[in-house]
């Protein structure tokens, strides 16, 4: 960075949008193991309901499958779905400006593309981490907000971009 400022004028699209999203949620928050291990142990009850050999056996372990099977699909289903609309409701197709974050040795500053409001000014070490992703850079300022940094939007290459991440952040910046 050598004293200078890094900007990046950030456009969102639906594709990092829901990239970001899919990450958020699947990879970092781990929501799909809940409904992966509620799969598992009602697949396991069906097979032991099969190996009983009791009369209706069979049908109990249709059940269970149905249900240990439906619920989970149900679960990916709307969080997908709940991710497309969401990116339809923001009105991300075509790309829009959304903000401006500008790194500098003291700090981040983010400000509203879309309104009139305050910047948002962030010392180094208030940001909780930074993850390197395919095509973009997650920001996270704590566990409910990140600011996206998409590839080639930045005043300098993604691997400049990246880098002094790493060096101001340190161990939390790391990638996806």
């Amino acid at each position: 960075m050598s004293g200078n400022e890094i900007v990046v004028r950030v456009k969102l699209d639906e594709r990092t949008f829901k990239r970001f999203s899919r990450f958020d949620a699947l990879k970092l928050r781990k929501r799909w193991v809940r409904p992966v291990a509620f799969a598992a142990i009602l697949a396991a009850f069906a097979a032991v309901a099969l190996f009983t050999g009791k009369e209706q056996a069979g049908l109990i372990a249709a059940v269970l499958l149905a249900v240990g099977l439906g619920l989970p699909a149900v679960y990916f289903g709307t969080f997908f779905s709940q991710v497309n609309l969401q990116a339809v409701r923001q009105k991300l197709k075509p790309a829009r400006p959304v903000y401006t974050v500008r790194l500098d040795g003291n700090g981040v500053r983010v400000t509203n593309d879309q309104r009139e409001e305050a910047p948002v000014r962030l010392r180094w070490s208030e940001l909780q981490a930074a993850f390197r992703a395919k095509g973009c850079i997650y920001l996270y300022v704590n566990a409910a907000r990140a600011f996206l940094l998409p590839d080639g939007q930045a005043n300098v290459s993604p691997d400049e971009l990246w880098a002094c991440l790493q060096k101001q952040m340190g161990g939390r910046a790391r990638r996806a």
